[in-house]
C-alpha cells in the first residue's frame, strides 16, 4: 500500500483514535443556535427543491414533533419558504443514517476519542427497524416513536453508561462473527445492547428489552459515528488525500479530504446497485443517500466482503469483478483496532491503483412512500477521485 509521507502522518493520527460512547446528549447542547434547525445527511443542499421527497418527509416529520408546525403540509411550506433551516449533520459532528432527519430536542450518543475526550461526534439513536425516519416515509406512528426514543429509551441508556463502552474491541468481535459492519450489523448489535443490560442488576423494562433484542441494526449508528470520529482525526494536514467526511443526500454525495477540512467535493449522487424488493417491484430508489458511508469509506462496510460471507453472497451479482481485491487498491494502511485490516480511503491511492471504495447502502423509494426497498452497493467511481485531488489541489 503506498502512501505519501502527509498521508502516512494523517494515518498515525487515526490510528492513535480509540472511540468510546460515552452519554447521552441533546442536540441543543451541541448546537447553540436559537433559530429552527433541521439536519439531514449527506452534504449541503444546493437550493430546497433540489431536496428528495424522502428527505423532505423526513424533515417534515422534525418540524411537527418539535412543534413548529401542525402538519406535514405546512411544515413543508415552512421549509420551502426558509422558516425552517436546513443544513448538513456531518458540518455539526452529527451522523445520519440514509433519509433520516435530526432535530433540537432530539437525543445524541456521545463517541469520544479515549486519548483526546475534547474529540467526539455524536449520532442519533437508530430507530430500530418498524418506525424509522430513515425510511422517508410519513410514518403515523412515528411521532409518538420518537418521543419514546428520546424520553423512555435514552434515560434508561445514560444510567447504563456510567463505564464507557470501548468500541473498538466490540466492532472486532462483529467483523469476526459475520458482521461487515453496514449492511450486516446483528452480531455487533447484539454486543451492544449485552453490555447496556449487564451494566444494571434492576429489572429490564419489557418495551426496551423487546426493542433491543429487535433493533438488528442499532450498532450501525454507533459505527458511524466511531467512523467519523476516527476519520477527523486526519483533519488538518497539509498535503494529506485521505477521505475525512463521505454521504450521499439522495441528490449528490460528497467527500471532504484531509488536506482542505470544511471543504465538500461533490458529484451527482450514483444509482446503488441491488435487488429490489418483490413487493417493490417497478419502484425506483434515489441516489446515494446517508452519512453511513463514513463505515466503508473507514474500511468497514463494503471493504471487509472478505469476511462478511453473508453480506458478499447477498450482493456479488452486483458486485465488480475486483471487489475482494478493492481494500488493497483504495485503503491506506492497516488499522489494529479493526482486527488489522485495512482502513482509511486516501483519494491519491484510488487513483494511483484505479480502484474505489465499494459503499453498501440501503435503496429509499424516490416517492416517499414506500421506504427501503431493497439493498445493494455504489461502486464511487476512481473519476470522481481524480476531481477531488484536482478540487483539493493536491
Amino acid at each position: 500500500m503506498l502512501l505519501s509521507a502527509a498521508d502516512q502522518t494523517a494515518f498515525d493520527r487515526v490510528s492513535e483514535c480509540h472511540p468510546q460512547w460515552t452519554g447521552m446528549c441533546r442536540v441543543s447542547d451541541v448546537i447553540a443556535d436559537e433559530a429552527k434547525l433541521l439536519l439531514h445527511a449527506g452534504p449541503p443542499f444546493s437550493a430546497v427543491d433540489t431536496i428528495p421527497a424522502p428527505v423532505m418527509n423526513s424533515l417534515c416529520v422534525g418540524a411537527v414533533w418539535e412543534g413548529w408546525a401542525d402538519s406535514y403540509d405546512q411544515a413543508r411550506q415552512m421549509i420551502n419558504q426558509g422558516l425552517i433551516r436546513v443544513e448538513a449533520a456531518q458540518d455539526h459532528n452529527i451522523v445520519v443514517p440514509l433519509a433520516g432527519a435530526v432535530s433540537p430536542s432530539m437525543q445524541l450518543m456521545v463517541i469520544c476519542d479515549k486519548n483526546k475526550p475534547a474529540a467526539r461526534k455524536y449520532s442519533v439513536l437508530n430507530e430500530g427497524m418498524v418506525h424509522c425516519t430513515r425510511l422517508g416515509k410519513l410514518d403515523p406512528e412515528l411521532q409518538t416513536h420518537l418521543s419514546w426514543l428520546n424520553g423512555e429509551l435514552s434515560d434508561w441508556i445514560v444510567n447504563r453508561l456510567e463505564q464507557p463502552i470501548d468500541l473498538l474491541p466490540v466492532i472486532a468481535a462483529a467483523l469476526g462473527d459475520g458482521d461487515d459492519c453496514h449492511g450486516r450489523t446483528i452480531a455487533g448489535s447484539a454486543l451492544i445492547a449485552d453490555q447496556l443490560f449487564k451494566a444494571t442488576s434492576d429489572d429490564i423494562p419489557e418495551d426496551i428489552e423487546v426493542f433491543l433484542n429487535g433493533a438488528m441494526a442499532f450498532a450501525l449508528n454507533i459505527w458511524m459515528a466511531s467512523s467519523s470520529l476516527m476519520m477527523s482525526a486526519a483533519e488538518g494536514i497539509e498535503g494529506a488525500s485521505l477521505i475525512t467526511k463521505a454521504a450521499g443526500n439522495g441528490y449528490e454525495f460528497g467527500v471532504q479530504v484531509a488536506a482542505k477540512p470544511g471543504l465538500w467535493i461533490t458529484m451527482a449522487a450514483p444509482e446503488v446497485k441491488g435487488a429490489i424488493d418483490a413487493a417493490h417491484t417497478g419502484r425506483r430508489a434515489v441516489g446515494a443517500i446517508g452519512d453511513s458511508a463514513v463505515v466503508d469509506f473507514i474500511g468497514l462496510g463494503g471493504q471487509v466482503l472478505n469476511t462478511a460471507t453473508a453480506s458478499y453472497e447477498g450482493l456479488k451479482a452486483y458486485l465488480p469483478e475486483d471487489a475482494l481485491s478493492r481494500p488493497e487498491k483504495a485503503l491506506s494502511g492497516t488499522l489494529i483496532g479493526f482486527g488489522s485490516r485495512p482502513a482509511m480511503t486516501s483519494a491519491r491511492q484510488v487513483v494511483e491503483n484505479q480502484g474505489g471504495p465499494m459503499v453498501l447502502l440501503g435503496m429509499i423509494e424516490d416517492r416517499g412512500e414506500s421506504g427501503r426497498i431493497g439493498g445493494g452497493v455504489v461502486d464511487v467511481p476512481v473519476s470522481f477521485f481524480r476531481n477531488v485531488l484536482d478540487e483539493a489541489g493536491l
